[in-house]
């Protein structure tokens, strides 16, 4: 086994009105076949997922409530470390299968003490 590394990048824009604010953006998430640092021949399932995100915040006097939603509009299954020797050694390309979301439903409540 490895422990990878994991990357995840977040953009956008918002908008406050009253006590809400409606946000979008763009997200983009993954994990890389190589490590940044150590040994890269453990097993991994590696690719990237690019998302677009809407979400929205409500701020009440102490409490706020936010939910967003990701949703997929690129998923990319990378060849992996043992994905790429292996299909060096048989001539072969191999890559590997994965799962990624549909989408996703992030929700958070703060409150101010």
């Amino acid at each position: 086994m490895s422990v990878p590394d994991l990357f995840m990048a977040r953009g956008g824009a918002a908008l406050m009105i009253s006590q809400f604010t409606f946000a979008a953006g763009m997200r983009v998430e993954g994990l890389p076949s190589t490590d940044l640092i150590g040994g890269s021949r453990g097993f991994r399932r590696p690719g990237y997922i690019v998302s677009v995100e809407p979400g929205i915040t409500y701020v009440a006097k102490k409490i706020s409530l936010n939910v967003a939603v990701p949703i997929a509009v690129k998923r990319n299954r990378t060849q992996s470390n043992a994905d790429k020797r292996q299909s060096i050694d048989t001539g072969i390309h191999k890559q590997g299968d994965a799962a990624f979301a549909d989408y996703l439903v992030s929700a958070g409540i703060t409150i101010k003490l």
